[in-house]
């Protein structure tokens, strides 16, 4: 989720509680403090960007989404937050300090697995990455309504709990739609892959933008992926595209370097590809749970978007491995068997 949209949600969050619990910091000159506690908080576990400084896109990519986003970590990392606000703001108890920093943090993590990209909310015992799959990860629709909430709040005092409440109950009410239509997309497309006989394994549905009926369904085959986008407020059968795996010499060469197993492991659904181009024969894998209906993107006007984490290998015509990529930065040169 984008961090504006975080800050949001911690901003809704320390509302709420004003309403609800006036009394839940000491001194009522302390609500700003904390009112900005839970926003900084909210924000806080994407400080593993920072790993982006770091010259290998691999390790920031393995780490992204991490320990900072753990639930079994959070209670350690709101020390963090809550110590910048007890020493610099002076925002007394302590643990007050630190249960609204736990609540920015934890806020922050929910809203991460409700996408699709994978948080390891149980790091550091799991990297296995979870993913409810409800939202896509910019939904201006829910910022709106948060940005809503928080400025009638502001602008008009009298029922400004109402307000508070009513937002609140507008948020669980749009995240509580949004899982149902996840739901009912994921039976979609199990329903679509079994009246066409293609057997199929982790069958998802994957939101996309702005629409919280159009989503794609998508799911491993024995030897690829299939995909299918689709809307629920339609009843067409699905259209399902199966996406078959290379299986040449090169695929199979560039499958057994280390950054190879680490990426088939961290791909939901990962395809290989291998095509000839200027006279070098190259090897892409892809994830193609990133993959956007291109419908949504020409009706905005928007080019044609390529995938990202793409894991890229060239090999000269004949056969010596050229160049490793992955998000189009060059890689130190690995060992291929031949």
């Amino acid at each position: 989720m984008d961090n504006l949209t975080h800050s949001l949600t911690g901003a809704l969050a320390a509302k709420a509680l004003e309403v609800t619990r006036p009394n839940y910091v000491e001194d009522p000159r302390d609500r700003r403090s904390a009112f900005w506690l839970l926003v900084v908080s909210a924000n806080m576990p994407d400080l593993d960007v920072v790993l982006g400084l770091v010259d290998d896109p691999i390790f920031a990519m393995q780490h992204h989404r991490g320990l900072t986003h753990s639930f079994l970590f959070a209670p350690v990392f709101a020390l963090l937050p809550a110590s910048l606000f007890y020493f610099w703001k002076k925002l007394k108890p302590f643990k007050t300090a630190w249960l609204l920093a736990l609540l920015g943090t934890v806020v922050h993590i929910f809203f991460d697995l409700i996408t699709a990209y994978g948080t390891q909310i149980f790091s550091p015992f799991s990297q296995t990455r979870h993913a409810l799959d409800w939202m896509f990860i910019i939904d201006p629709f829910f910022t709106g309504i948060l940005v809503l909430t928080l400025l009638l709040a502001k602008f008009w005092a009298k029922p400004r709990r109402k307000l508070i409440l009513g937002g609140a109950a507008l948020v669980v009410f749009y995240l509580g739609a949004e899982m149902v239509n996840h739901n009912l997309a994921k039976q979609r497309m199990a329903t679509a892959l079994q009246r066409q006989g293609i057997a199929a394994t982790n069958i998802s549905a994957l939101p996309q933008p702005l629409n919280i009926f159009r989503w794609m369904g998508i799911a491993r085959t024995p030897n690829g992926v299939a995909q299918a986008y689709f809307s629920n407020l339609q009843t067409d059968e699905l259209s399902v595209m199966v996406y078959e795996n290379a299986e040449d010499e090169f695929a199979g060469r560039a499958r057994q370097t280390p950054e190879s197993r680490w990426y088939l492991q961290f791909a939901r659904y990962p395809w290989i590809h291998t095509e000839e181009r200027e006279g070098r024969n190259v090897v892409e894998i892809r994830d193609l749970q990133f993959m956007i209906d291109k419908g949504i993107t020409q009706a905005l006007g928007f080019p044609e978007r390529s995938l990202p984490f793409i894991l890229r290998y060239s090999f000269s015509p004949n056969g010596n491995p050229q160049e490793t990529e992955f998000n189009n930065e060059s890689l130190p040169q690995q060992s291929f068997s031949k």
